[in-house]
């Protein structure tokens, strides 16, 4: 498949966008950015940990049986973390207003620290940790109540946000429009990933009948097309948050090239899910 070597083209590219923030000085009241990074990197280790899957696995038994093969589901299951990650990312740091930026960021760390506070703690540092954590989500909450960005929502809206719902009634294919996916595409792409995250019949179904290495493979390959496309946008999203990154991406006309082929947009996809 085409796209396969493109993978490698692109992660290449992801790697040294990543890398040229890697050892860059945050700027004072500046730290919300290094959030940006960290999903960077979680997106990066889900990517690196597809292509490795789709490479196969072996496994001997201590009766000398020795079992080949590809693990499609899994590199599914990654693929959905990756395709939320990335809406996440592009989520908090896609628009280009600097202030709305910092206020999503603020409200996605409140509905975090939230979360928490509702795990049970079972050692003296747990609790610990809660209790610090409890002080921040006070002061989050503060900070989000000033904010001129609130006033954007209705009161409903406000009370889910300050409670830690960031998404505020927002699903995963709100957040697919938002990051500019055609709505029918991600339907499509994001509820075939749910079914292998949720163990559904139709996957089970799948990999009963992917028992030949080369359907494994194949199966294996199609969703290696999304980590591409996930790539393609992460690149200019990045690009345009860091000045380091955006010359990367400038001085790699290839790489570059790669990218803006597999970056489809809404009007892109039209053409096969509008028909």
């Amino acid at each position: 498949m085409p796209h396969i070597a493109d993978y490698s083209t692109l992660l290449d590219l992801f790697i040294r966008l990543v890398e040229s923030q890697a050892k860059t000085k945050i700027e004072e009241g500046s730290a919300w950015l290094n959030d940006a990074q960290v999903l960077a990197i979680k997106l990066l280790h889900h990517l690196v940990s597809m292509r490795a899957l789709a490479s196969g696995a072996t496994v001997e038994t201590t009766s000398g049986l020795t079992v080949f093969f590809v693990d499609h589901a899994s590199v599914k299951v990654i693929a959905r973390a990756a395709l939320e990650t990335y809406l996440v990312f592009f989520y908090l740091y896609g628009t280009a207003d600097t202030s709305l930026r910092q206020f999503r960021h603020k409200t996605w760390k409140l509905g975090g620290l939230a979360d928490r506070q509702r795990f049970h703690a079972t050692t003296p540092q747990g609790h610990e940790v809660l209790s610090s954590e409890k002080e921040r989500i006070d002061e989050l909450r503060s900070e989000i109540e000033m904010s001129p960005h609130l006033n954007q929502y209705t009161d409903k809206q406000r009370k889910k946000l300050l409670s830690g719902e960031w998404r505020i009634g927002k699903g995963w294919a709100d957040l697919g429009a938002h990051a500019g996916f055609h709505e029918k595409y991600f339907e499509n792409i994001y509820g075939y990933l749910c079914g292998y995250s949720h163990s559904s019949y139709l996957s089970a179904l799948q990999v009963s009948q992917a028992k030949s290495i080369e359907d494994q493979q194949a199966l294996t390959q199609s969703i290696l097309g999304i980590g591409v496309f996930l790539m393609a946008h992460f690149a200019f999203t990045y690009s345009g948050l860091f000045s380091n990154a955006e010359r990367v991406l400038s001085a790699d006309q290839v790489a570059k090239r790669v990218a803006e082929k597999w970056r489809f947009g809404v009007e892109d996809m039209a053409r096969i899910y509008d028909r």
